[in-house]
């Protein structure tokens, strides 16, 4: 859609200046807007642009109304909160604040994978925001590099619970196969029982989240995602046995082999002295 920005422009003035476009996720492309409501240099959002096919099909008002709900049950470290959403033409978009910095995803894509404590620390704060997003009854949905944010020393974790919000705002009888899962998903991080066309099994649960904090560790470790042929991770690197433990359970083939919630994977992670566990 070549005058898309221009769409963006018009459904967020006179309050936003679109300043420019960023790396697509996925489907998704993605612009950075200015509020210049108290003059140049304001705080910045990012516009997340859904897909055509899926935007048809997006109750924009009621996505919004989802999307401020969850913001309102997600306040809490490391969690970027969505802000709102709406229609620019025929594609609809949410947004969220825009955070200087990098994603996982492109730090991997440059670097290949990150030393030991870096990794550890990582999955401290993504295991952080999923426990606090998981007691609060939310579940990611959308967990992937791509939504993994490296800032000033930490990481933050974007796009908690948007899946489920746009699946909620579907317009009654929009077919499975054309639902949020199914176009945004990341397929390498989907758990096996939720496989195929279109992805079964109902809502997504932490069982769901779990799985691809599994995929998350293996590839801080080693660059990749798993795969069935894959070496263990204790294989490729020297690893504390609780971090290679947890990893396994993670990306256990049954529900039933994983941890239940973020918050008892964490728990492994802790020491009674405090600190990492098992990082020197």
């Amino acid at each position: 859609m070549a005058d898309l920005r221009t769409a963006l422009q018009e459904a967020l003035g006179p309050i936003y200046r679109v300043e420019r476009e960023v790396r697509a996720v996925g489907v998704c492309r993605m612009f950075v807007a200015l509020d210049v409501t108290g003059g140049p240099g304001g705080p910045a959002i990012l516009v997340k642009v859904l897909p055509g096919d899926l935007s048809l099909a997006v109750d924009e008002v009621l996505l919004e109304r989802e999307l401020l709900m969850l913001a309102s049950r997600l306040q809490g470290p490391p969690v970027v909160l969505p802000r709102g959403a709406g229609r620019a033409g025929a594609l609809v978009y949410h947004t969220r604040a825009f955070v200087e910095g990098t994603t996982l995803r492109a730090w991997l894509a440059r670097n290949g994978e990150l030393p030991l404590r870096r990794a550890v620390e990582v999955l401290r704060d993504v295991l952080t925001a999923l426990a606090h997003a998981h007691a609060a009854k939310i579940v990611h949905g959308d967990l992937k590099a791509e939504n993994v944010l490296l800032t000033d020393g930490r990481s933050l974790l974007a796009d908690t619970g948007v899946v489920g919000a746009v699946d909620r705002s579907l317009a009654r009888g929009t077919p499975s196969s054309g639902s949020a899962t199914g176009a945004l998903c990341a397929a390498s991080y989907v758990a096996p029982e939720r496989r195929g066309s279109p992805p079964g099994g109902g809502p997504a649960s932490p069982l769901d989240d779990m799985y691809a904090v599994g995929v998350l560790v293996s590839e801080m470790l080693t660059g990749r995602p798993p795969a069935p042929e894959s070496e263990s991770l204790e294989e490729v690197r020297s690893l504390p046995p609780w971090l290679g433990e947890l990893a396994r359970r993670c990306l256990a083939p049954e529900p039933g082999g994983r941890w239940p919630d973020a918050g008892a994977a964490l728990a492994t992670m802790a020491r009674p002295s405090g600190g990492i566990a098992g990082v020197e």
